[in-house]
């Protein structure tokens, strides 16, 4: 009787490790931070052959990359807070006198507003923008607080609300006029005008003239 061996092979890969990564058949170990692989290990769980970051660039994570990342490059708005380190990103930020408050900041840095005098609540800094105090004779409202709105912005508000103003005006004017269409002056105000006769008035004068 013959006997049939089943042979089972367990992949090794299947064992590395949190800090290892797959390379054919082998487990290698990652490259710390600040370096990159520049050759990968020749035996299981060994080492891979890593080299530092160039100049310019960085790598902040243990990792299996085959070159570094390029460092940031701070906007002709932005000021530079930290430099570029094999380690770590070049950190950015607004100027002084400007804010930006959206995540990573990708549309231009805006112009702190002002306060009047004493009602500063919090003072403009990178990421937000000055915190204005009215007082209640401005607010009608005791311990009200507002966010003081850029010029440009005001300049679009004042445009916009002159524009409802003038609309309205000539809605008015529109409605006066059609309703003196319907009720004419004739001895008594009551008494309503008849367009077809308002026609042939306007155009007998017309012809008089």
């Amino acid at each position: 009787m013959s006997k049939i061996v089943i042979v089972c092979s367990v992949n090794s890969t299947s064992q590395c490790g949190t800090n290892e990564f797959q390379f054919d058949t082998l487990c290698c170990q990652l490259c710390p931070a600040g370096t990159y692989i520049f050759k990968q290990c020749q035996e299981n769980h060994g080492k891979s052959e890593c080299i530092p970051c160039e100049s310019g660039f960085f790598m902040n994570h243990n990792n299996s990359e085959s070159s570094c990342f390029r460092c940031s490059q701070c906007r002709d708005d932005q000021e530079e807070v930290s430099e570029c380190f094999q380690t770590s990103d070049r950190e950015c930020q607004c100027k002084q006198g400007t804010y930006c408050n959206s995540e990573n900041c990708v549309e231009r840095c805006l112009s702190c507003s002002s306060c009047p005098k004493d009602k500063v609540i919090r003072q403009c800094n990178a990421t937000m923008n000055t915190l204005c105090e009215m007082s209640d004779s401005e607010s009608g409202q005791s311990g009200f607080h507002c966010l003081c709105l850029p010029k440009a912005l005001n300049i679009v508000v004042v445009i916009a609300a002159v524009i409802i103003i003038i609309a309205a005006v000539i809605i008015i004017i529109a409605a006066v006029i059609k309703t003196s269409w319907y009720f004419c002056k004739r001895g008594s105000l009551n008494s309503p005008c008849v367009p077809g006769e308002e026609i042939r008035l306007s155009s007998n004068t017309l012809t008089e003239l």
